[in-house]
């Protein structure tokens, strides 16, 4: 019998880190699951980072916590409710409840593992050694057996998907309506049977869960395709986020999701008079199932897309075009020759942001006017004022109702904080910067930092409904607004 004490390292990442404190959650896009376990009333779902919390009935999720690369098997401990998260390298030991955790370093390859009262059991995947390790002291100790009738957590082999042969050909395609390669195929990678229900996961399709007795099948979608959101629209209700990979739907009333996959990528998207129209590359195009029909062609590429009740407003990098409803013709409208970042459409103008300036068109005197006289790269509204996201990355603010006031400055530059993008609430400005998730507040005329984020760098933050979602990175973060101060 060969015993080895081990000591704890604590070098993992996971976030929120406090249950009770870190009101923020993460949002885990459609990833690779690689391992998946349940208790009475939860799933728990290992999908490249993330770890991810479920009602078991409802399928809703509850939480999704981040905990570093390299995890690769989860499993539940019934005698005292923890997680057990296998590393190549170390066993995290993680309390449901307070998201704390303890590390145990090992040099095991290991295949599976069961849980019992006060030991780990270990199967190696190479000798099919087995090995014990104490809960509690962290003690590894090479055994000849183990108990029977302990519940095992394994990596999946073919032998255990052919247990199933109804899972045959052991991968799922999309249905046609919901992508343009519909024969693309994303395989089985994990499989959880707790007597009840067959949970399968799958590389970038989501999890099925089955009834063992009726066979019926229900699919959970987790999130957005990838994390590369650059655009997040509100369309019929739901919140629309355009990524590299194509589109996904995020239904706010029933907390569920849904995607379109596109063979090439998609700059922005507007919903005009019940059809969603695209930009891709140069071309403006709208899509039925699988079947695209373009509708215009520019010069150059299509860097954004806006909207009223009668025209469809698109920034090129020469120039901002307008189409007018029923036409389908483009004619230039407003700057050319130059790139445009942004369109804003109100009641009274229209704005428009470019690379050297921001320009208005006043709708009553069809007339335009230059408002700033360097680069704009977005622009939101808060009430009866207009906030611009300079190319230099400055916030910039803009009063209409100063135009007509003689001697008056209608525009200012707010305190500098290297912003990278901006968003609102109609009541303050959001602000992602180098340093953390900022908001400046119009009525204190300051600024104040979200202080329930991490102070981390932010590349984009949206506002969805009532939450707020900074991307920093591969990482996405998503905080109820009642959680804003």
């Amino acid at each position: 019998m060969t015993i080895v004490t081990l000591c704890f390292l604590i070098n993992l990442n996971i976030f929120p880190q406090n249950a009770f404190s870190d009101n923020y959650s993460m949002i885990a896009p459609l990833g690779t699951v690689k391992s998946m376990a349940t208790s009475n009333f939860q799933l728990f779902v290992l999908s490249d980072e993330y770890l991810i919390f479920m009602d078991k009935n409802g399928l809703r999720i509850e939480n999704t916590v981040y905990v570093d690369a390299g995890a690769e098997l989860v499993g539940y401990d019934n005698f005292n409710t923890d997680l057990w998260i296998v590393y190549r390298d170390k066993i995290i030991r993680f309390s449901t409840t307070t998201f704390n955790f303890r590390e145990f370093p090992i040099d095991l390859a290991v295949a599976g593992f069961a849980v019992d009262a006060s030991e780990l059991y270990i199967e190696t995947a190479r000798t099919s050694e087995k090995y014990s390790l104490d809960k509690i002291s962290g003690t590894l100790t090479k055994v000849n057996s183990v108990p029977s009738n302990l519940n095992w957590y394994k990596k999946l082999t073919e032998a255990d998907m052919r247990q199933y042969p109804f899972l045959s050909p052991y991968y799922y395609t999309d249905d046609v309506q919901a992508t343009q390669t519909p024969f693309e195929q994303y395989p089985i990678t994990a499989l959880y049977d707790d007597g009840m229900y067959l949970y399968v996961g799958t590389q970038r399709y989501g999890i099925l869960k089955y009834n063992k007795v009726s066979w019926q099948s229900e699919r959970i979608i987790t999130g957005p395709l990838d994390t590369h959101i650059k655009r997040v629209r509100k369309i019929d209700g739901k919140a629309v986020l355009v990524s590299n990979s194509g589109i996904s739907y995020y239904d706010t009333a029933d907390s569920k999701w849904s995607y379109q996959r596109f063979r090439d990528v998609i700059n922005d998207l507007v919903s005009f008079r019940d059809r969603l129209y695209f930009a891709r590359s140069n071309t403006i195009l709208y899509a039925t199932g699988s079947l695209e029909f373009p509708t215009e062609t520019f010069d150059r590429d299509i860097l954004t897309l806006s909207k009223d009740s009668e025209n469809i407003y698109v920034g090129t990098r020469s120039g901002a075009f307008m189409i007018i409803a029923g036409s389908g013709e483009a004619i230039p409208f407003g700057p050319a020759r130059q790139a445009v970042y942004a369109i804003h459409t109100t009641a009274d103008a229209i704005y428009v942001g470019g690379e050297i300036g921001m320009y208005k068109y006043d709708r009553d005197n069809r007339e335009w006017s230059t408002v700033l006289g360097f680069g704009i790269k977005d622009i939101v509204q808060v009430r009866s004022d207009m906030y611009s996201l300079g190319t230099n990355n400055q916030l910039i603010q803009y009063s209409p109702a100063a135009d007509s006031i003689e001697g008056t400055t209608d525009w200012s530059l707010l305190p500098y904080f290297n912003v990278y993008d901006i968003d609102t609430d109609d009541s303050v400005v959001y602000c992602a910067t180098h340093a953390g998730a900022y908001y400046y507040d119009p009525t204190t005329g300051s600024y104040r930092i979200i202080n329930n984020l991490p102070r981390v760098q932010y590349q984009y933050l949206h506002v969805i409904d009532d939450r707020l979602m900074a991307i920093s990175g591969n990482l996405i973060y998503s905080l109820p607004l009642e959680y804003r101060d």
